[in-house]
């Protein structure tokens, strides 16, 4: 189903009201009424966290693509790349993944959210990712895009951004380590005892002037954690300790969750399964478009009609139903020819039955062995042919081996096109 201009048009408008309602929410709520774990430490410093993480910054992202195709459409009659769409897409994904696998996996990052907290995240992390998603599944479909040449060019363009950031992340979270280092954190948290005061020791000052409520701090007894360094969790490389010091009492409040050689694995497994969620996302998104465009064209791009398209549905349906179909009959025809079987064999004596039995189960053996062969005799071919392509490609000119090789992989994607039932011509004129 294609939506018409106008109404396209709209979905991005309300698209973008919403998104930039619910980020101007978030944004004051970070300044009064953030999470319990950031209560303790200045505005700037929540909202550095805050603007560090890829959640954010994919939500703005969107917002900021949202304009410009509603700036283009309107002025241009036109929309963004379809590669920046697609981005676009993969990153807010990856948003709502990577929010909630962060937040389950962390118990204090779960206890640390208020009631309005957890409205604005569900909105920010469920609700608008999957009306970018939705938008996208709706409006693409328009241009089929060879996968080969996307992994030429598109792709390496669209992992740019994950990676820049994974950079950004780690040189920003080890300044901000070494300098909101444990040995800071102790110094803050443990107040002086004994013969030194409060305000000779520089405790008083440094909560009276610089992380004070005037800049902020809404509730100092709320101490950071290692977000402060990591927007992430799994981006920490660092074994730590934050402890403070009360009476000469040492208590210990988060550590890290295991010696050095589990949290560097953590991290470079992290480091993996993004890559992987980034790289098949935009495929599978790929996929999609591909298989969209050919439900509404045929193989030379051509848009068919609404009655073609439902012939087609119809066709592909009839087609299911038909192998379905056949696959029972097969399995009726089995059942039926063995109970055949041991309806001749009935009256024959028990040794000559259990005779029969095995010449009968051994005959259907080799007749397995015979299909199976057969395939890999039908594999077999179909390599030795693609290996007198190839000898083929390499006696012909240089200079046309890539037009060559091009119209070949054309070939076979029209080849398969047919098979799935996308035609040249008219569907309606097909018996």
């Amino acid at each position: 189903m294609k939506f018409n201009k106008d109404f396209e048009f709209s979905l991005k408008v309300m698209i973008l009201m919403v998104l930039v309602a619910f980020l101007a929410f978030d944004f004051v709520l970070q300044i009064y009424s953030p999470k319990k774990n950031l209560e303790g430490i200045p505005t700037l410093e929540r909202l550095n966290i805050y603007y560090s993480f890829f959640t954010t910054q994919s939500n703005y992202a969107v917002v900021f693509y949202l304009a410009m195709a509603i700036f283009m459409k309107k002025i241009y009659n036109t929309k963004p790349p379809f590669s920046v769409e697609l981005a676009m897409t993969v990153y807010i994904s990856l948003t709502m993944i990577v929010f909630w696998f962060g937040l389950l996996a962390s118990v204090d990052e779960m206890g640390a959210y208020y009631p309005s907290s957890w409205v604005s995240t569900s909105v920010l992390h469920i609700f608008i990712p999957s009306i970018m998603i939705g938008y996208f599944i709706f409006s693409c479909g328009d241009q089929y895009y060879s996968p080969r040449k996307y992994s030429k060019f598109s792709l390496p363009m669209n992992c740019l951004y994950p990676t820049g950031y994974l950079i950004f992340t780690m040189i920003r979270g080890e300044l901000r380590y070494n300098f909101y280092s444990p040995e800071f954190y102790s110094r803050i948290y443990s107040p002086p005892s004994g013969n030194i005061s409060s305000a000779f020791s520089g405790y008083d000052y440094f909560w009276n002037n610089i992380w004070s409520p005037e800049n902020g701090v809404i509730d100092k007894t709320r101490h950071f954690t290692e977000q402060m360094w990591y927007p992430y969790w799994f981006l920490n490389i660092h074994q730590y300790e934050l402890s403070y010091t009360v009476d000469g009492q040492k208590f210990i409040a988060r550590e890290s969750f295991g010696p050095q050689w589990l949290v560097i694995s953590t991290f470079l497994f992290a480091c993996l399964c993004i890559t992987l969620i980034v790289v098949g996302l935009q495929f599978i998104y790929l996929r999609w478009n591909n298989g969209k465009f050919y439900r509404w064209h045929d193989i030379e791009g051509k848009l068919i009609t609404r009655e073609e398209h439902a012939y087609r549905i119809q066709k592909q349906k009839l087609k299911k139903v038909t192998i379905k179909n056949q696959a029972k009959m097969n399995l009726i025809h089995k059942k039926t020819e063995y109970k055949v079987f041991l309806k001749g064999i009935k009256v024959l004596e028990k040794n000559e039955r259990k005779a029969k039995k095995r010449d009968y189960i051994k005959n259907k053996l080799l007749e397995r062995k015979l299909k199976i062969a057969s395939i890999k005799n039908s594999k077999l071919a179909e390599k030795n042919n693609k290996i007198q392509i190839k000898r083929w490609i390499l006696s012909i000119n240089y200079k046309d081996r890539a037009y060559v090789k091009d119209n070949l992989r054309e070939a076979e994607r029209y080849k398969k096109l047919v098979k799935n039932g996308v035609l040249i011509f008219k569907t309606k004129y097909v018996n």
